[in-house]
């Protein structure tokens, strides 16, 4: 989990307290995933987890810092795919790394649709963006603001594909990686 200053949810640091955490996060998943019109509310995580409030408070000061540990965890998991897949790559090829993460943002948000919205918030992106810059830039010397550039043009293409038709449509990858190839060649 990222560092508690950074975020508006405090990471427990105690083995019992971690076990709370999680079950508030999967209280949380699972209204979020299992209501078309859900309202994540404190209330409710309470009544379905068996806690009482004052001890959700105590991680989550807010439903929005809920949701904001929901996006980190669900943003860590793609981020790990992406770092995966990257690994075998030539890093000074930014071609070829811009179209290994919009191959794996396509499936990852196609397999997990009931919470794609999670991974593309204003928090997600921002920390996908910092994440994979970080990455390519330890085993790269090469410029990365064009790269930082091409992947919000990646995630702004495939956000927009899965809220007009609620899948990435293999013509959006394909539309995607031109974008991104077009704007990197500039």
């Amino acid at each position: 989990m990222p560092n508690s200053k950074n975020h508006s949810f405090i990471e427990p640091q105690q083995e019992r307290s971690r076990k709370r955490f999680e079950a508030v996060l999967k209280t949380a998943e699972f209204i979020y995933k299992n209501q078309d019109d859900y309202d994540l509310t404190v209330q409710d995580i309470a009544r379905l987890s068996g806690m009482k409030r004052p001890s959700i408070y105590k991680f989550f000061p807010s439903n929005e810092s809920i949701l904001e540990a929901l996006s980190y965890k669900y943003s860590s998991s793609l981020f790990g795919l992406v770092k995966k897949n990257l690994n075998n790559l030539n890093y000074s090829d930014e071609k070829e790394l811009i179209k290994a993460v919009v191959d794996v943002y396509a499936i990852y948000v196609n397999n997990n649709y009931c919470i794609s919205e999670l991974v593309f918030n204003v928090f997600s992106k921002n920390f996908l963006i910092e994440e994979i810059l970080k990455l390519i830039e330890a085993k790269s010397a090469g410029e990365t603001k064009k790269i930082k550039f091409s992947l919000s043009i990646l995630m702004a293409c495939l956000g927009d594909s899965l809220s007009q038709e609620k899948v990435i449509t293999p013509s959006c990858v394909a539309e995607t990686k031109k974008a991104c190839l077009l704007y990197l060649a500039s």
